[in-house]
C-alpha cells in the first residue's frame, strides 16, 4: 500500500542556516567597526581574518556535534486491543535477508510489524541538503525486507525515516501502536548507531521494551555506500533478487 507523501526534513537545516547567517552578520559588523573606528594596520587585518576563520570553524563543528533531535517527540499511539506489535528501526546498511530473519526470530507473538529505515546521511551531505542517494538505499532496504517478511506470512509494512534514528523511532511510535521496539544494526565498524549508544537513548525515550539485534551488513567492511552491483539484488541464498518498488516511502 502507498503511504503519505514525503515531507522534507528542513527543521535542522534551517537551524544550521540561521546559525551561519547570524555568525556572518556579526563578522560583517565587526569588520565594518574595525575598518572605520580602528583602522588597524595590515597585521591587524590578518589577525582579524584568523579570528574570523576560527569562529566559523568552531561554529561548523558545533552544528555537527550537537545532536539533531526533536525536543518534543510525538505522543505514542495507544493500542485498542491486546495484540502484540513490533516496531523495528533498522540501519539502512543491514542485509535484507538477515534483517527479515532477525525480525522473524523476535516476533514473540506479534501480529504486525512496522519497519522504519532511517536514511544515513554524512554531515557534509546534510549541510549540502543532498540526501537522494542515501534515501534511495534506505527505500530499497525497507521495501525488500518488508516484501521478504510478507512472503513468510508476516503482516508487515514499512517507511523511510529521517537522518535521526531516534527521532524516526518516536515518529513511528506516534503512528504505530507498538508493544515492543527492536533496533537492528550492522556490526562494527559499519554501524554508527553502536558508537552513539542508541540502545540506551532509545530506552530513555519510551516505556516500551527496547532490544537490539546485530544484523549482517550488506556493505563491504568500511564502505559507506552500497555497491552498484549489489544494489540490483539482495543476497537471498541463491534466489533471484527482489524487484524494486518505487511507489513511495510506505508499502
Amino acid at each position: 500500500m502507498t503511504g503519505k507523501a514525503r515531507v522534507p526534513n528542513w527543521g535542522a537545516k534551517v537551524n544550521v542556516a540561521l546559525i551561519f547567517a547570524t555568525i556572518a552578520a556579526l563578522l560583517l559588523v565587526a569588520g565594518l567597526v574595525t575598518a572605520f573606528a580602528i583602522d588597524p594596520p595590515a597585521p591587524g587585518w590578518v589577525g582579524f581574518a584568523i579570528a574570523s576563520a576560527v569562529v566559523v570553524v568552531l561554529s561548523a563543528a558545533a552544528t555537527l556535534v550537537i545532536p539533531r533531535m526533536r525536543v518534543s517527540p510525538q505522543r505514542p499511539a495507544v493500542a485498542v486491543d491486546p495484540d502484540r506489535r513490533l516496531l523495528v528501526v533498522a540501519d539502512a546498511h543491514c542485509n535484507e535477508t538477515a534483517l527479515s530473519d532477525a525480525i522473524q526470530a523476535r516476533l514473540d507473538g506479534a501480529v504486525a510489524v512496522h519497519l522504519v529505515v532511517p536514511i544515513r546521511v554524512s554531515h557534509l551531505r546534510f549541510l549540502a541538503n543532498d540526501e537522494s542517494e542515501e534515501r534511495r538505499i534506505a527505500e530499497r532496504t525497507m521495501s525488500i525486507a518488508v516484501r521478504l517478511l510478507r512472503r513468510r506470512g508476516i503482516s508487515a509494512r514499512g517507511s523511510v525515516g529521517t537522518d535521526k534514528p531516534l527521532e524516526s523511532m518516536t515518529d513511528a511510535l506516534g503512528a504505530f501502536s507498538a508493544t515492543a521496539v527492536l533496533l537492528a544494526v550492522p556490526p562494527e565498524p559499519d554501524s554508527y548507531w553502536l558508537e552513539r549508544d542508541s540502545l540506551t537513548k532509545a530506552r530513555a525515550l519510551t516505556e516500551l521494551p527496547v532490544t537490539q539485534a546485530i544484523v549482517a551488513s550488506a556493505q563491504p567492511t568500511g564502505s559507506t555506500r552500497r555497491d552498484p552491483s549489489r544494489a540490483e539484488r539482495p543476497r537471498t541464498h541463491g534466489r533471484k533478487g527482489e524487484p524494486h518498488d518505487n511507489r513511495g516511502d510506505h508499502i
